[in-house]
């Protein structure tokens, strides 16, 4: 949300804030940005964070289809059990 409305604080809010002189990324050489801070920086540091954020959407997202796959199967066996419950009534 803050990547949206602009706000997560870097060298240039640093700079606007007056509480620095530089632009500069303090990791890398690079001018420090929004985008630059999410996707750019080529520092260590900040390429195992992006990794690491990276590996927490995609487990986050396969927990999601495990969950979804395991509402999908006792709906099909909730299904299966009333055709067969239909299927064995002497109503038929």
């Amino acid at each position: 949300m803050k990547y949206r409305t602009g706000t997560i604080y870097n060298q240039k809010h640093a700079v606007l804030f007056k509480l620095s002189t530089s632009q500069t990324c303090p990791l890398c050489p690079q001018v420090d940005s929004t985008l630059h801070i999410l996707s750019g920086c080529q520092h260590t540091q900040m390429r195992n964070m992006i990794t690491e954020r990276h590996n927490i959407a995609c487990r986050l997202k396969a927990i999601k289809k495990n969950r979804l796959l395991r509402i999908m199967h006792c709906l099909h066996g909730y299904r299966q059990q009333r055709t067969d419950d239909h299927a064995k009534s002497p109503d038929s």
